[in-house]
């Protein structure tokens, strides 16, 4: 994950709006559920481990379409300026796809353009939609492209665009094309948003030809400093939360980050650790919200944290906290039935 600058303020407004979008789905769609407390920076870096505390709390299916519909040009801050104010649908995507890394957190979330006869096909790359954050990932990226779409091309009709996903449906497809504007099919061979090839050439009426180099050099300058700033500890720490792939051996994960296995352990021992211990101390992180927020067992905890056996879970956590997991679940929950 990539280390936002804490003193860039178009970027920093970026996180915090993407929580603002959240809690107006949970408002509208899911009002059982209480809107997430925002963190006072609100960074992107904050936003995705919220999704997933939020996921493994509740059923909320759809929630990727629903916030990802909801997020406008103008919420991706100088990104977004940049993509308007390019000359055509084409240059904005190009745009947008350039500087994907400001806008999200998520490791190898990477998008392809391609043609096919008549049609244009922008594909979302990843492994697996298994787990409830890549599946948000993916239902939010391919809403936002057909909300961004819409927004630069508001004379267009999104009933010529359809949506691609790779997963049965969740709910009823009518809502989901209810609230698209287009056909959305599923069990999919790939995940996809496609619409009409002819729109590439379309001009922008925001578009600014003197305005437009000068925010595409702020965003590179952006990403620059982005690459300069990294933490890698901090990365892969994050990449394994976010991911949830604690298993996961150090190849598997340079592989993720795209950068050699023997730079990677290099630049975490110059940090003073390892990647053995960067993973040990996510899983006890992540046993800690599993025993706080979930009701599973001690034995499918353990399993979902890549323990063959229950006591060398416990064990392990108990080496770590000082305290019996069972023991740690009870005090947290009398501590919370205090407040």
């Amino acid at each position: 994950m990539s280390k936002i600058p804490s003193d860039d303020p178009y970027l920093a407004r970026i996180g915090r709006r993407y929580f603002e979008r959240l809690n107006e789905v949970l408002v509208d769609r899911f009002p059982e559920i209480s809107p997430i407390n925002v963190p006072e920076k609100g960074t992107l870096a904050d936003f995705y481990p919220a999704v997933q505390n939020l996921s493994i709390k509740n059923d909320l299916p759809g929630l990727g379409i629903e916030f990802g519909y909801r997020i406008r040009v103008s919420d991706y801050g100088v990104v977004g300026l940049a993509t308007a104010s390019t000359s055509c649908l084409a240059e904005a995507i190009e745009t947008q796809m350039r500087f994907l890394t400001i806008l999200t957190v998520a490791e190898k979330l990477a998008k392809r353009l391609t043609q096919k006869n008549k049609l244009m096909e922008l594909a979302i790359k990843q492994s697996t939609v298994t787990e409830s954050l890549d599946r948000f990932l993916i239902e939010s990226e391919l809403a936002a492209q057909l909300r961004f779409i819409g927004d630069l091309l508001p004379t267009e009709k999104p009933s010529t665009c359809t949506l691609h996903l790779p997963y049965s449906c969740p709910t009823s497809p009518q809502h989901y094309e209810s609230l698209l504007g287009c056909r959305v099919m599923f069990r999919q061979s790939e995940a996809k948003v496609t619409f009409p090839a002819s729109w590439m050439d379309k001009s922008l009426q925001t578009s600014d030809k003197l305005l437009s180099p000068l925010l595409a050099e702020r965003c590179q300058s952006i990403v620059a400093r982005m690459e300069v700033a990294v933490d890698w500890v901090m990365r892969v720490r994050n990449y394994l939360l976010i991911s949830g792939k604690v298993m996961q051996g150090l190849g598997a994960t340079a592989d993720a980050l795209d950068i050699p296995i023997h730079t990677l352990r290099w630049r975490l021992y110059k940090n003073g650790t390892s990647y053995k211990k960067i993973t040990h101390d996510v899983r006890m992180q992540l046993a800690c919200q599993y025993l706080e927020d979930t009701h599973l067992t001690l034995q499918q905890i353990g399993y979902q944290l890549g323990y063959s056996q229950p006591s060398n879970f416990q064990l392990a956590f108990k080496r770590y906290f000082d305290i019996p997991p069972a023991q740690w679940r009870l005090s947290e929950r009398h501590f919370s039935d205090q407040k």
